[in-house]
């Protein structure tokens, strides 16, 4: 099962030169390319491609692209992840993970990436997909930290030197 959502943005992407609609939906392997080339574009840390591959086959319908003017501008590639008590207490202990999230510099600042956030945790919500979601987000990411308090995460705790780079990463929760 997927989706598809379309939503009226703001005129700055008309003066960029894109269409005023934009849709949300699962991504697909044709969305692959310009997935890594938003990723290479907007990250410091790059997931291969091959781990993108199987994310995307594994769980698509949890993940999302945003789509203007028929152009990929972001993703939100996810999981969901089952803990050892869920099959020992056979309670629903799973949980979502935001893997990787991304919207391409000039398309920022347009709400598409908490967008994309309000569209897997209503899918998750719907489908009765665990009890949290979560993501981990560098220390120094303000923008993004932002946007994820005001969509009601909370930081859960600083992982230290959790990047390659040395950076901490905060691991952030929304409780479902």
């Amino acid at each position: 099962m997927t989706f598809e959502g379309r939503f009226k943005i703001s005129s700055r992407l008309s003066r960029l030169g894109m269409q005023k609609s934009l849709v949300y939906r699962s991504p697909n392997l044709g969305d692959l390319e310009e997935i890594v080339a938003i990723n290479r574009i907007s990250l410091p840390e790059n997931y291969p491609v091959g781990y993108f591959i199987q994310l995307i086959k594994d769980w698509r319908e949890y993940s999302c692209v945003a789509e203007v003017d028929g152009r990929v501008v972001g993703y939100a590639i996810n999981r969901i992840e089952k803990s050892y008590f869920s099959s020992l207490f056979k309670a629903n202990s799973s949980r979502g993970h935001i893997i990787s999230i991304a919207v391409l510099p000039e398309a920022r600042g347009q709400g598409i990436g908490s967008g994309m956030m309000k569209v897997i945790e209503k899918k998750m919500r719907d489908e009765g997909i665990g009890n949290e979601i979560i993501l981990e987000v560098r220390e120094s990411n303000t923008p993004a930290i932002k946007m994820y308090e005001k969509l009601g995460f909370f930081r859960e705790k600083v992982l230290k030197g959790y990047y390659r780079d040395g950076e901490s990463a905060y691991k952030m929760t929304i409780k479902l």
